[in-house]
């Protein structure tokens, strides 16, 4: 396990930074492409093959989150009820939100809606993962807390995974719904960093991105 203390002297997060790189770099590029951009016969809508390659992604990010800040791992059972109460909001949100293409959703197998509800819980839980755990914790090496929650908002905002969405909605001269999303995602950013930092957990944050994000999943994929 890696030693608060030795994250002081900028070695070990040094190593987590660069793999924190790696997963939302070519990692993301090439193996999870934003699904919003591609079309419907693109390999990355099979299924269970992008379920599988989605998991052993999350796999390994917990593998060394576990390795590095395993307490984030734990959740204290009084923070539960707080899990509960933002998951629920968040799928209403969400579902709100993605209203009309959830229902085209329900048209389809109940196994593909397992499977793409699966894959976004997955996916939104892999975020928290990279970001409230190995990032922000990493960052907390070099800044204060406020400055490396400020730094990993932005990362989050400018990742490939929301960024390559905003460049398309720009190039199309839709300025009002990148000014959303972008707000969508700064918000959503501070809420996540907030779960964590209340709980002092990981699992908080990361099931209740991954709700909202099994609700938005759905909907794509309709």
């Amino acid at each position: 396990m890696i030693n608060i203390n030795a994250l002081k002297t900028g070695e070990a997060s040094i190593v987590l930074l660069l793999l924190v790189l790696i997963l939302e770099g070519p990692v993301r590029l090439f193996l999870q492409p934003d699904p919003w951009l591609l079309h419907p016969t693109h390999w990355y809508f099979n299924q269970p093959t992008r379920l599988l390659v989605e998991l052993t992604v999350v796999i390994v990010a917990l593998l060394v989150l576990y390795k590095s800040f395993a307490r984030l791992l734990f959740i204290h059972k009084t923070y539960i009820p707080l899990m509960i109460v933002a998951s629920l909001s968040s799928a209403l949100i969400f579902a709100i939100l993605e209203l009309e293409q959830l229902k085209e959703s329900f048209n389809t197998p109940l196994g593909n809606i397992m499977l793409w509800l699966m894959t976004g819980f997955i996916i939104g839980v892999g975020q928290e993962v990279v970001y409230r755990g190995l990032l922000f914790t990493s960052l907390t090496a070099y800044f204060t807390a406020r400055g490396s929650s400020l730094i990993t908002t932005l990362i989050f905002v400018i990742a490939p995974l929301h960024s390559i969405r905003l460049w398309e909605l720009y190039k199309l001269e839709e300025y009002h719904v990148v000014l959303i999303l972008i707000t969508i995602y700064v918000a959503v950013s501070f809420l996540f960093q907030w779960l964590r930092d209340k709980s002092n957990s990981i699992i908080v944050p990361g099931v209740v991105h991954g709700v909202g994000n099994a609700i938005t999943w759905l909907a794509v994929f309709s």
